[in-house]
């Protein structure tokens, strides 16, 4: 049964308030507004209950649980409320009502940030909530979604069209030579942080520190630019990845009855890579390890020894900057057998547990470097690994190992990330089969394992001398004067009657002189018996026509004329 009432809240009892009775019971009379009224006092006589301004409506809903919800101020309002709730109820009971109708009557933006709490129960990084979150916040900005009713597949996908196609470029203002790092940030609208980030990995020009930071004309001019030019394929999957996530997500706990994305697919990337990355080669990498253990600079308190554990982590495990920045003492199992460092779900990217073995050269390597190291916490704290790509150009630029260099398909650059690349190439050039890269890299498909092997034309080259010799059995040469035979079967011999030609090859044959006096030192064929009398030998040195082969009676241990058997 519904009911209509006016819950009661404790106000404390003014001091002019006047006591009363009421239905035999204490009550007090108080002027509000310049009006009187009378309430019930409490039962220590210090406070009285006032009603609430609104009638709320007790009822049972859909799913048969007791509701109480403010309706009107006006009685009879607040009746006819309750009634079309009790309707709605009943017919949510005989399932004649979406159950998302509720949720479509709320924002987009109060579904994301519960969303937001569903990924960090689940146990994502604050990093990764973050960003996504701030790219389904962009887009639903962006395309003036409020509600799931707006949300629409074409929207979306113009708005990403926008993004992907560019922009004019900023125009600069005239004869300002120098800029504010704010002045900058505003017109190429970017947080100033970012522009910090622009500014030391393209090596721009820029003077002074602080509020006294000036970039150069040209660096601006650079900048605005490269953001004009639109955001690569890479960027925009970002985008779709994170619109899907959420309205799966939307869909599953069934506050919209059809995911109006659920068409969008992701954008090859192959075509427009706008950040390929090479891999270091055996003796790069060993150059770079060895320098930078070497190294007396330190990098936000790393010191050589650091970097290089770290690099020699990173290269022999194939872990990413953030997985090895939480690395701890416990991670390693340098006394195994064989020896491991071992990655818990939380920690890795597939939110599985991995064990990784290592070399028992490196192991030996970081038992003498572990006792330097706390036992607990983190073995490399600080902010390192944002900025890991950066940390890591500087030491590669010690060695004179170039940061990027120009590739097949524009150019390619070596950040940490590239280590991942190196520990996979590296791998598969010493043969290591596909399915055991896969297991070390933690790939769920061969194909994304294939993306970080890189095969250069060395790798071809090599791959196509193991083929196996397609040419004649005998190798032969213009310059040994090795001659191959070839059948030529003549006239008179019957085409049913088998005629085998040779049954041995010795290394050494006796001395013969050709036909221009000369000896012929090459490895003698034994002709069987029955063998044809005429033999046409090749030079496999030369280009075949006519002019190619030479007329000869075969030789062997035979004479030309032994008569057959």
């Amino acid at each position: 049964m519904s009911s209509l009432v006016r819950p009661t809240f404790s106000v404390r009892v003014p001091a002019k308030a006047e006591p009363v009775t009421k239905g035999g019971k204490p009550h007090v009379r108080v002027t509000i507004r310049g009006r009187k009224f009378v309430f019930p006092l409490t039962a220590d006589g210090r406070s009285y209950l006032k009603p609430t301004s609104r009638w709320y409506g007790k009822y049972r809903d859909g799913n048969g649980e007791l509701q109480c919800v403010p309706l009107a101020r006006d009685k009879a309002a607040a009746a006819q409320l309750l009634a079309k709730l009790e309707l709605q109820a009943e017919r949510q009971r005989k399932g004649l009502i979406d159950p998302t109708e509720a949720h479509g009557r709320r924002t987009l933006n109060a579904h994301l940030d519960e969303y937001a709490a569903i990924l960090q129960t689940k146990g994502d990084s604050e990093d990764h909530i973050k960003r996504t979150r701030a790219y389904v916040a962009a887009v639903l900005q962006g395309c003036g979604f409020v509600f799931p009713a707006d949300v629409d597949v074409g929207s979306v996908a113009k708005w990403l069209n926008s993004l992907r196609n560019g922009r004019p470029a900023v125009e600069l203002p005239a004869g300002v030579e120098l800029f504010t790092m704010k002045a900058t940030a505003a017109l190429l609208e970017i947080s100033r942080d970012a522009l910090a980030d622009h500014v030391v990995r393209h090596r721009l020009d820029a003077t002074g520190h602080g509020r006294a930071r000036r970039i150069t004309r040209a660096s601006v001019q650079f900048l605005a630019d490269r953001a004009a030019r639109g955001v690569g394929p890479s960027a925009i999957n970002h985008y779709i990845t994170s619109l899907r996530g959420f309205f799966s997500w939307l869909l599953k706990a069934k506050r919209i009855a059809s995911n109006p994305l659920d068409t969008m697919e992701l954008v090859p990337e192959e075509t427009d890579i706008r950040r390929n990355r090479r891999e270091l080669s055996a003796d790069e990498m060993q150059r770079m390890l060895e320098t930078t253990r070497a190294s007396q600079r330190t990098f936000r308190d790393l010191t050589g020894e650091d970097r290089h554990h770290i690099y020699l982590a990173a290269a022999v495990t194939g872990f990413r900057a953030n997985a090895v920045a939480n690395l701890t003492a416990a991670h390693f199992h340098l006394d195994a057998t064989p020896p491991y460092i071992d990655l818990t779900a939380k920690l890795n990217k597939s939110k599985k547990l991995k064990v990784q073995p290592i070399p028992k050269d490196i192991a030996d390597s970081f038992r003498t470097y572990m006792t330097t190291r706390p036992a607990t916490g983190k073995i490399w704290p600080g902010t390192w690994h944002p900025v890991a790509a950066e940390m890591m150009r500087v030491d590669l630029e010690a060695v004179g190992i170039p940061y990027c260099v120009e590739g097949p398909n524009g150019p390619e650059f070596v950040d940490f990330h590239a280590l991942r690349h190196s520990f996979i190439t590296l791998l598969g050039r010493e043969g290591v089969s596909l399915a055991t890269i896969q297991e070390l890299a933690g790939h769920s498909t061969p194909v994304l394992t294939m993306r970080y092997m890189h095969t250069r034309m060395d790798d071809l080259a090599g791959a196509v001398e193991k083929l196996p010799s397609f040419g004649p059995s005998l190798p032969a040469t213009k310059e040994t004067g090795i001659l191959v035979p070839i059948l030529v079967p003549p006239a008179r011999v019957d085409p049913h009657e088998p005629a085998p030609i040779c049954t041995t090859v010795s290394d050494a044959a006796p001395e013969e002189k050709n036909e221009k006096g000369a000896a012929n030192a090459a490895p003698f064929i034994n002709l069987h018996p029955s063998a044809p009398e005429c033999i046409e030998w090749s030079l496999p040195g030369l280009n075949r026509g006519p002019s190619d082969f030479q007329s000869g009676r075969r030789c062997g241990q035979f004479p030309a004329k032994t008569p057959r058997n």
